[in-house]
């Protein structure tokens, strides 16, 4: 009996004793095998070394910490050494600071103060109509105050003197940054070196001048970015299934919140953060950390599942989330400058559909205004030829809404190919050549771009001559993320669906809401967007070349095999 005990645990020894390479891709085969072993080796090594292994998710509080710390660190040595740079403003982010009781000091003309970066805001009182919405006085309101107060309240601390210095409020957005990274670190899935991996090609896009100079500017893109962020660790945490539920979902409606506040276009996100939420968490295996599908009847036993909350709780939190988004998204609208309403009407109407029209007339016809309009095409609010000098304004004003513009593409179609065509190219021109970077009086000429760190830049402006390219990187972002999110069963998988979903909507929220106008400004979150793409793609491709299922029967095994011969042991047993 001894002997045969012996013999069975020597054979299950043998048999739990079978290699487990946590990430091993096939070998890259070519004509002749000597010179393909190098390349074979180089990718096997790379893989085992930067590879995601199992699916084991859980706090790396060390790792996290680091990678958050140097994350903001780069960022600030980034933006302040050896010069300060930032994105000049063009006149709209006097609208947004001035609420705080501070004016630029800057010169009066415009052709002069967007030639280079004025960061100091000094104490001042306003006056009537002097802050707000311009002509109107009307409180603008962002999540991009909150940065600027808290720059308020650094920038003595620091010896810029009293008021605001926008060189504050970047440090601000550093150390935001930086936390958000740490978070990353700690609810991606998988191995330390995957994970810092993955949080370092998004440092890389956060780090490209196009994106990490408005940083140290008066714009609310500043809050966008890491509103963006902050919701997709808020979501990996939500679909990770760690922790109690309810304070999962309120991270998620917090981020959320945050980054509708930010600017009133990220509102199209609703519908996505929507689908996010409904998408049910994943549930985990107690004994090892994997993540399975909530629901899924392939979970791996002997380990039972635990117990499942009935079907109306388990929907009931995120209905009640999606509600509370709803609510607030359609308060904050309503709460913006009616100015800003009106002005981007007129633009969607006299700057983007009339102009680029094979029919002008008939498109007045259609949207019911009088065909006097025909000579405020291709004019603004503030031109001489502009429809507010027409004394049928009036008719504008009430038969012209966003969903009088989304009714007209609705039933002409074919105008959106030319539309995506322009909003595609903008896109891919991220640059905002008409303001400058660079502090006046430090040796750079007016209008100048910093380009410290152009990888983004670089890439975008390498697809412009192909823009099919750009959209294929999108799907193929999408369909992978798919499939890692239904065979891996991964949050990696969902974000990146997420992700791609979420920049179409920004893109035609831009294009339908103000079109042509302000175009290139007004697409930098859509591209910040399709940049996370990267990060997300290399993640999901990671993700399917590991192989998490072998090693996580492998290591069950073992567990078995211990349990085994722990009762098979007479010591034990006696």
């Amino acid at each position: 009996m001894v002997e045969q005990a012996n013999g069975n645990a020597t054979g299950l020894r043998e048999r739990t004793a079978e290699p487990r390479e946590v990430f091993a891709p096939a070998p890259v085969r070519g004509r002749e095998r000597s010179k393909a072993r190098p390349v074979s080796s180089a990718a096997r090594y790379l893989a085992r070394t930067f590879g995601p292994g199992a699916l084991h998710l859980g706090p790396l509080p060390g790792v996290a910490l680091i990678a958050g710390l140097v994350s903001a660190a780069i960022m600030m040595v980034r933006l302040l050494i050896p010069e300060p740079v930032g994105m000049g403003d063009q006149g709209d982010g006097h609208s947004l600071v001035c609420s705080l009781g501070v004016m630029n000091q800057r010169p009066w003309d415009y052709a002069e103060f967007t030639k280079y970066l004025y960061p100091s805001w000094v104490p001042h009182t306003f006056y009537g109509e002097g802050c707000g919405a311009t002509g109107t006085g009307e409180s603008y309101y962002s999540s991009q105050l909150l940065f600027l107060w808290l720059g308020k309240l650094l920038t003595p601390l620091l010896g810029w003197g009293e008021g605001l210095d926008t060189r504050a409020v970047g440090i601000v957005c550093c150390a935001v940054f930086g936390l958000l990274i740490a978070a990353l670190v700690n609810v991606l899935p998988g191995r330390a070196l995957f994970r810092v991996l993955i949080a370092g090609l998004v440092t890389a896009v956060m780090a490209d001048g196009i994106f990490a100079d408005f940083f140290i500017s008066p714009y609310s893109e500043a809050a966008a970015f890491p509103g963006i962020l902050a919701v997709s660790v808020a979501l990996l945490h939500y679909w990770n299934g760690r922790g109690p539920r309810w304070l999962a979902v309120l991270l998620v409606v917090l981020a959320t919140v945050f980054t509708v506040a930010a600017k009133t276009e990220m509102v199209s996100w609703l519908p996505i953060i929507a689908l996010a939420l409904l998408w049910q968490p994943l549930r985990r295996d107690p004994t090892d950390g994997d993540a399975t599908a909530e629901g899924d009847a392939t979970a791996v036993e002997p380990h039972p599942a635990p117990t499942r909350r009935p079907r109306r709780w388990t929907w009931l939190l995120p209905a009640t989330a999606i509600l509370v988004i709803a609510a607030f998204s359609a308060g904050f609208i309503n709460a913006q400058p009616k100015r800003f309403s009106e002005v981007n009407l007129y633009n969607a109407v006299f700057v983007e559909l009339l102009p680029y029209s094979p029919t002008p007339e008939a498109d007045l016809q259609w949207l019911g205004l009088d065909g006097s309009f025909i000579n405020a095409m291709d004019t603004t609010v503030d031109s001489t030829r502009s429809a507010v000098h027409n004394p049928l304004y009036h008719q504008f004003q009430e038969k012209i809404s966003l969903g009088t513009i989304a009714g007209f593409y609705a039933t002409h179609p074919e105008r959106l190919i030319t539309m995506g065509e322009r909003g595609i190219a903008a896109m891919l021109t991220p640059e905002l050549g008409y303001v400058g970077s660079y502090l006046e009086g430090t040796g750079h000429g007016p209008y100048e771009k910093e380009r410290r760190f152009p990888v983004v830049l670089g890439l975008f402006s390498a697809v412009k001559a192909a823009p099919v390219a750009f959209v294929g990187m999108q799907l193929v972002t999408l369909l992978l993320g798919l499939a890692v999110a239904f065979r891996k069963r991964s949050a990696v998988g969902r974000l990146a669906v997420v992700m791609v979903l979420g920049c179409w909507f920004q893109f035609w929220a831009v294009m339908l809401n103000g079109g042509q106008s302000e175009i290139y400004k007004n697409m930098i979150v859509a591209g910040f967007m399709a940049a996370l793409c990267g990060p997300l793609l290399v993640a999901v491709i990671s993700l399917l070349a590991s192989d998490p299922r072998k090693v996580s029967a492998g290591k069950r095994r073992g567990r078995r095999a211990k349990a085994e011969r722990g009762s098979a042991d007479p010591a034990v047993g006696g």
